[in-house]
């Protein structure tokens, strides 16, 4: 009974430290949540959002209502000093040259790229979080090295102290390990620095507290499958930058169109009716009403060549899109390739580093215990330490090469956004 109590209890303080972890999808979405960069690419797709049903409404006829009020500083005895009149009008275009439809469409792919760019900005955010996250593993890891780099020293150290009270070592040897000693813990300084600013990034990121201790979920060390590489074709596709360049061009296209409807004919239908006295400034004369119903046609005759530089301006737009559109597809398959590459070059290093630290380590094994047996010198076992030591750094560097490598090319083929 009392045995199963006991593992009933250290089980639930596993399930608490799990619970406690945080995975990278977790931190992916506080740090989605806190980004400012995603609020203010919110309130841009809002604000387009309105620009568009505004545009909308230039189909619709317009109402407007006017009064007007007038005042003689010199009048007649038995006259009013004071008129007024009241004005009422209802417009409605019938054709404008296309303008209107053509506000209306530019407005409409506005706020589609708008909802393109913000989820540009998402992904560049879920970059930024998997950037952080893995640089504080990576820098945990390089803690985790030093500080099992001077417990060695350390248990060197006094070996050697051992064997110099014993009379075996000479005070050479003394010394050398004490050198050791301290320039292990001057890395040791520098690795918890390098901790400290990686966790304060990490925590700024998801708005926290910027010295919050934090226990990941995942580490640099775990095992990844190398992904399976998308067709350029599909990357460019379906990537957010070139869909907004895409947009980009539809939306010079059509601005043709919006330069050059000024100068077309327009016809608009506009009713109105008026309210005022029938004798102005006269009492009592009572009241009088009227309106009308006019079709309008209005068409440019001559602007002095306006109109072929309008057209011509909105045409220069038109076509720089359409090469910054080319330009963009080329530039994202030539970072999908770089991406790949890196990816695939990152695997062979990590698979090469670690064969290489289980040599370096049975290496250092043996060379503490040749110098413990007097078979081997001090300097054998500081520069298998020393072996060690950038051997497992290389491991660290690998593995984090490797996970950001996943990340840069997740990031390319848009893959977290699905």
């Amino acid at each position: 009974m009392k045995h199963s109590i006991i593992t009933l209890f250290i089980s639930l303080i596993a399930l608490c430290d799990a619970s406690a972890q945080t995975t990278l999808r977790d931190y992916r979405d506080e740090v989605l949540a806190y980004s400012h960069e995603v609020e203010l690419s919110e309130l841009a797709v809002e604000g387009a959002n309105a620009d568009m049903r505004r545009a909308n409404k230039g189909y619709l006829p317009r109402l407007d209502l006017s009064r007007e009020a007038s005042l003689n500083f010199r009048h007649a005895s038995g006259v009013r000093p004071w008129g007024w009149s009241t004005n009422a009008t209802i417009s409605q275009p019938i054709f404008d040259g296309g303008g209107v439809r053509a506000a209306a469409k530019r407005s409409k792919l506005a706020y589609d790229k708008s909802l393109v760019d913000d989820s540009l900005v998402r992904l560049d955010v879920i970059y930024a979080a998997d950037a952080a996250y893995w640089r504080l593993s990576r820098a945990a890891a390089y803690r985790d090295i030093i500080r099992e780099y001077v417990a060695a020293v350390d248990s060197l150290r006094t070996v050697v102290e051992r064997r110099f009270a014993e009379g075996y070592s000479a005070k050479g040897d003394l010394l050398q390990i004490e050198s050791r000693m301290s320039d292990a813990r001057y890395q040791l300084s520098s690795a918890e620095q390098s901790y400290t600013i990686a966790l304060h990034n990490y925590n700024s990121l998801r708005g926290a507290d910027i010295g919050s201790d934090v226990l990941l979920g995942e580490s640099i060390f775990d095992e990844r499958a190398m992904p399976c590489r998308v067709s350029v074709d599909d990357v460019v596709d379906g990537h957010p930058r070139y869909r907004s360049a895409q947009l980009s061009m539809e939306h010079a296209r059509w601005g043709i169109r919006a330069a050059v409807a000024p100068f077309l004919p327009a016809i608009d239908v506009v009713a109105y009716g008026t309210l005022q006295p029938k004798i102005p400034h006269v009492k009592g004369g009572g009241l009088y009403g009227d309106g009308a119903v006019v079709l309008s046609f209005a068409t440019p005759i001559f602007h002095f060549g306006e109109r072929c530089h309008a057209a011509r301006s909105a045409k220069a737009k038109y076509m720089q899109q359409i090469v910054a559109m080319e330009q963009t597809a080329d530039d994202i398959a030539l970072i999908e390739g770089d991406a790949w590459a890196n990816i695939y070059n990152t695997h062979r290093r990590v698979e090469a580093a670690r064969a290489s630290l289980d040599l370096a380590r049975e290496n250092l094994d043996m060379s503490i215990y040749s110098y413990g047996e007097g078979l081997g010198t001090i300097l054998d076992v500081l520069q298998a330490q020393i072996s060690w030591l950038q051997i497992y750094q290389n491991v660290v560097a690998a593995y984090y090469d490797y996970a950001m490598a996943i990340a840069s090319y997740e990031y390319v083929t848009a893959k977290k956004l699905f």
